[in-house]
């Protein structure tokens, strides 16, 4: 993890909390607890510029830290787990929290309370003018209905759903 990052969980969490926060996440991407960067951003990831730009515009101040948590963020979305668990924190209300901190205004825009990685796809797909839009990995994942569950009337879920409601034919 970089070092702007591993001090902005130290001060936020208190080091024994940081250490976990950064022991999960390496196991999560198999990072050499010797890295101090993010591993490169695999091919597949295309859309990491993208979310980075999305954190970056919304951020709360132009501190290093806070790049850094946009950065390990933006990469972390490539996981299979829901962002926060990918993010090796400790449950989703501390990423809305950090969100708050971080990104205030992307977090007042989340007024829905959308998981954040669906969130950020959506918001990625609004700008690109996209109907049909899901975060990557949603259809394998074993809570598709906890996350999509209060957003769509029952008949429409488990396809691809565009913004406007109405289930894409895919």
């Amino acid at each position: 993890m970089e070092p702007a990052l591993v001090e902005y969980l130290r001060g936020r969490f208190g080091a024994a909390e940081a250490a976990r926060i950064a022991w999960r996440w390496r196991q999560v991407f198999g990072v050499d607890a010797q890295g101090e960067d993010l591993p490169r951003i695999p091919r597949h990831h295309e859309e990491y510029d993208d979310l980075l730009a999305l954190l970056l515009e919304h951020a709360a101040d132009a501190r290093e830290s806070t790049a850094a948590v946009a950065r390990w963020i933006a990469f972390s979305c490539i996981g299979d787990n829901h962002l926060w668990e990918d993010l090796g924190l400790p449950d989703r209300p501390e990423l809305t929290r950090l969100m708050g901190d971080c990104f205030p205004r992307l977090r007042e825009r989340n007024g829905a309370n959308m998981r954040w990685k669906k969130f950020f796809y959506k918001q990625l797909c609004d700008r690109a003018q996209v109907q049909a839009c899901r975060a990557p990995r949603c259809d394998a994942c074993s809570e598709h209905d906890l996350c999509f569950g209060p957003e769509l009337p029952r008949s429409v879920r488990g396809g691809t759903v565009n913004t406007a409601g109405a289930r894409a034919n895919t």
